[in-house]
């Protein structure tokens, strides 16, 4: 058997079969934060459309300063109103930030520098032509882009298209995504327990990390372990989904049925394994039709990290999105044992104001308590000794 693949290896054989949805929907500029751009944002007219002060003060010509003593104030402009006022060399007009320059004039000299008489003498006898005045066109000039496509668009994106007329924004629709957990042994959040069951805590947190990967929700089921039912399951999520998401069974047991469901419904293998701790069983498969699927170990902290590690980027990947992760430098602040075999992804917790990590001590991938006060997930080297503090770390918060 050949040698499973280090995480770098194995994402990127999971990433071979991914391509960029091509669906688009419009939504309100106010309800596109996390979207992903499909179309660009242009401006619509010259950024800022005018010549404006940049302070309360006066406008006059820079090149008078020095050679006159005092200048009559002929008249003021408040923001939002024209700048219709002649001003003959040796006046100057009042002006408030954000108001338009008369055309006459190129400077603007604020009231702290002047005695606001009338007419007006200033404390400084030299000024740089066009101080304190933001330029017509500065920002940027009609027809630029200003957010490219397949940008994933934050709040400041929302002004920016707002600033520029625009009421709604083509983005790219999320992958509609079905996860199917399973097991005999799982029951739901509302159910009795029993001495032999566990809860299913993986279908909630699965479905609050693919919301927030930027998926579309469109099904989740919890599979029995029966052959034909888990194919019937995964025929029908195929049938819906650009993304599936299995949790669990993917052993060679009696009572792993996926395996045999993928290769009942043709679902090509991308990848089967990989040199990680925890999720070395991690799958990722490509269906004829086009659906991506991505099979998770069962146990919940292997669910938490290869679901970050894997299906994030290939969520991302549908969207069109060219970075897989958000990784990040932080210093290790405590020592922890690294694994001398597999790349260990550990839930970490960070400290000193978000430059440093710490690894909580855990009880392998079926603790998912020592998770909760953590912020996201540190890579460790390959190694059989401990990972001394200070040492420079890859980190990938939770999203």
């Amino acid at each position: 058997m050949s040698a499973l693949p280090d995480y770098s290896q194995a994402l990127a054989r999971a990433l071979r079969g991914v391509e960029p949805l091509s669906g688009r929907e419009d939504v309100a500029v106010e309800n596109a934060a996390g979207r992903v751009l499909a179309d660009a944002v242009t401006a619509d007219r010259d950024l800022p459309p005018f010549d404006r002060s940049e302070r309360d003060g006066y406008a006059l010509r820079g090149a008078e300063v020095g050679r006159l003593e005092t200048w009559t104030v002929i008249g003021n402009v408040a923001a939002g109103e024209p700048a219709d006022i002649e001003v003959p060399p040796g006046h100057c007009v009042a002006i408030a930030t954000g108001a338009p320059l008369p055309a006459d004039v190129d400077t603007v000299i604020q009231h702290e520098l002047s005695d606001r008489g009338n007419p007006v003498g200033f404390s400084v006898k030299s000024v740089r032509r066009g101080e304190a005045v933001h330029r017509r066109g500065a920002d940027a000039r009609a027809g630029r882009t200003l957010i490219a496509p397949f940008t994933q668009l934050g709040p400041h994106h929302a002004g920016l298209a707002a600033a520029v007329g625009r009421e709604r924004l083509a983005v790219v629709s999320r992958p509609r995504t079905t996860v199917l957990t399973s097991g005999d042994e799982v029951v739901g959040v509302g159910e009795a327990v029993q001495p032999h069951t566990i809860r299913n805590s993986n279908g909630p947190l699965l479905r609050q990390l693919l919301a927030r990967f930027g998926a579309d929700l469109v099904g989740a089921d919890h599979l029995r372990d029966d052959r034909q039912a888990t194919i019937e399951a995964m025929d029908l999520a195929l049938g819906r989904s650009d993304l599936v998401v299995t949790v669990g069974g993917l052993s060679a047991g009696e009572r792993d049925h996926f395996p045999a469901a993928f290769e009942a419904l043709g679902v090509s293998t991308l990848l089967h394994g990989a040199s990680i701790q925890p999720g070395r069983p991690i799958f990722a498969g490509r269906h004829p039709g086009g659906a991506m699927v991505v099979g998770l170990p069962g146990n919940p902290v292997s669910v938490l990290a290869c679901a970050c590690l894997f299906a994030w980027p290939i969520v991302r990947g549908l969207l069109g999105l060219e970075s897989p992760l958000p990784w990040r430098r932080v210093e290790l602040a405590e020592a922890v044992r690294a694994n001398p075999r597999r790349r260990a992804f550990r839930p970490a917790r960070l400290v000193d104001e978000g430059a440093g990590a710490i690894v909580p001590k855990w009880a392998g991938s079926g603790d998912l308590a020592h998770t909760a006060p953590t912020d996201g997930l540190l890579e460790l080297p390959l190694g059989s000794d401990d990972v001394q503090p200070g040492t420079r770390l890859r980190f990938l918060p939770w999203p």
